[in-house]
């Protein structure tokens, strides 16, 4: 039986410690991009398989909630939760540590600014 670790730094990687998990909830909560398509156009290219996922797994993880679109009601929209705007804290500061110390940012589309 593995057993669990009890860092919350550990915890915190376990649900947040890929790369997409990570663009995605960027996306949603600075970019304001709420369906598939709008997240998929990431310019990161990001692969529906693993957006699918991602999303999936972000929900199970109560940091995203998907609904249907009244407008089109084969699309879904996917709306952070008050989980994943505690995020935005760590965000900001994960930001502005990759402006710091990676020389290749592009800081020109700040999401962060809108």
């Amino acid at each position: 039986m593995k057993r669990k670790n009890c860092c919350p730094i550990a915890q915190a990687l376990g649900v947040l410690g890929d790369k997409w998990s990570l663009i995605v909830l960027r996306d949603v909560i600075f970019g304001k991009k709420r369906h598939f398509n709008d997240l998929l156009a990431s310019p990161e290219k990001i692969s529906t398989n693993i957006l699918s996922n991602r999303l999936k797994t972000l929900q199970q993880e109560s940091l995203l909630c998907c609904s249907v679109d009244l407008e089109n009601r084969r699309s879904k929209i996917y709306t952070p939760t008050e989980k994943a705007q505690d995020l935005v804290p760590v965000l900001v500061e994960l930001y502005k540590w990759g402006e710091k110390y990676n020389d290749r940012a592009d800081t020109a589309e700040n999401p962060l600014q809108e």
